[in-house]
């Protein structure tokens, strides 16, 4: 009997440490809306597709709940690079992206309170990438995992051969996490870039890595 595409990524979900049972996965168009689970950590936790009535937590997640490095490690075109002045300049950016099919964004939240962040996004279609992010206080709690474990999820759904990412060479947890969700290191360097004044500069170099 064939496994439907929601009951593939309930059983992906259901065995991962810490998740004691996934309650509802919603998936239209090869893409996921919303999953709800309990982890025994944190309770109940909410996968949702990212919409423009979450421009205002959206905003506090990023200036509230990322320090600055983290915020600097997670600058996604175009809704953050450049940083948002306002919620409503972010509440414009994702209208605007909202538009475009090759991209999703899925937020983790916690009683409606954003606490992660996970996207991928199809720039061109042989080179798609992902990023996630958590929020401070509850960095190093294995959220990242399971964030990073959704989007390969997501990936499979949209029928990806590879998956990209790139992080900082001295981000090890992030590293980690990544090889742990089968990714490998490709040899490339890729610049990452800020704002300083208003003027995009070179900050670094990332690792680049991929999930075949």
């Amino acid at each position: 009997m064939m496994i439907s595409n929601a009951q593939s990524l309930k059983d992906t979900l259901a065995k991962l440490p810490g998740v004691q049972s996934v309650d509802d996965i919603k998936i239209k168009n090869k893409t996921i809306e919303y999953i709800s689970f309990n982890n025994e950590s944190f309770g109940r936790l909410m996968f949702q597709r990212l919409k423009v009535t979450d421009s205002t937590a959206l905003f506090d997640f990023y200036f509230q709940g990322l320090s600055e490095k983290s915020r600097n490690l997670f600058p996604p075109y175009p809704l953050f690079s450049p940083p948002p002045n306002s919620v409503e300049e972010l509440y414009s950016r994702i209208a605007g992206w909202g538009k475009d099919a090759d991209w999703t964004f899925l937020n983790l939240t916690k009683d409606e309170r954003i606490i992660g962040v996970c996207l991928l996004k199809r720039y061109q279609p042989e080179h798609p990438v992902s990023g996630l992010a958590v929020r401070e206080e509850f960095q190093e709690m294995g959220l990242g995992f399971i964030l990073q474990t959704i989007i390969n999820g997501q990936a499979r759904l949209l029928n990806l051969k590879r998956l990209y990412a790139t992080v900082a060479p001295d981000n090890v947890a992030s590293l980690q996490v990544h090889k742990k969700c089968g990714f490998e290191e490709t040899g490339r360097l890729v610049p990452r870039y800020r704002y300083k004044d208003g003027i995009q500069v070179v900050d670094g170099y990332d690792v680049e890595l991929v999930r075949a």
